[in-house]
């Protein structure tokens, strides 16, 4: 399985979303180390086109707004694998 690559705005929010909770667009951009105009609901759009299950919550603020929380709920074992096994390299290096 061939992921995004990790210079490529998807392949950053790929990695940026993976193990991790629940966050919102504004938490995974700062994770991703990406550029703040960053279209990040259109990188998570992508992902879900890799065949990932990306939930995302609304939770009601007081003051009328609203916030969004973004989660990987599946991921095809293919890339998860591929992903640990980056992972795995990247720490023993």
């Amino acid at each position: 399985m061939n992921l995004p690559s990790q210079n490529s705005n998807t392949g950053r929010t790929l990695r940026a979303m993976h193990g991790a909770g629940p966050m919102t667009a504004g938490a995974i951009r700062r994770k991703a180390n990406m550029h703040p105009d960053t279209e990040i609901t259109a990188r998570i759009r992508d992902i879900r086109k890799l065949g990932c299950i990306v939930a995302c919550y609304n939770i009601p603020q007081g003051d009328g707004k609203q916030l969004w929380l973004y989660r990987i709920d599946y991921m095809p074992r293919v890339i998860r694998d591929a992903l640990n096994a980056e992972m795995s390299r990247r720490v023993a290096a």
